[in-house]
């Protein structure tokens, strides 16, 4: 923080906690998707260093990002664990099985 309390916005992103980069990365690619004309749209393990309170606001962000955009597909890869998201009609999970040795 800065004087007064005030965030310090200049700070250098090797400052960042590896979840602050994969939340501002999520947050920035979300912003460049509006620009793109790709069909599909596809993020893997975009979530493995985020805390679980950032995660579950960049997992809202997307989704809710998603639903505007009808015209296109999207994808999320991720291997941690999904039971709090809530399916519908326009949502679905799928999960690998594990493979055992």
């Amino acid at each position: 923080e800065s004087q007064g309390g005030a965030v310090n916005i200049d700070r250098d992103l090797r400052s960042l906690s590896g979840g602050e980069r994969s939340f501002t990365l999520v947050s920035f690619i979300l912003s460049l998707w509006n620009n793109s004309n790709s069909p599909f749209r596809i993020l893997d393990e975009f979530d493995v260093f985020m805390d679980a309170v950032n995660r579950q606001i960049a997992v809202k962000n997307m989704i809710n990002f998603a639903r505007d955009d009808r015209k296109n597909q999207f994808i999320f890869l991720t291997p941690l664990n999904t039971d709090n998201i809530a399916i519908s009609t326009d949502l679905k999970i799928t999960k690998l099985t594990k493979i055992r040795n």
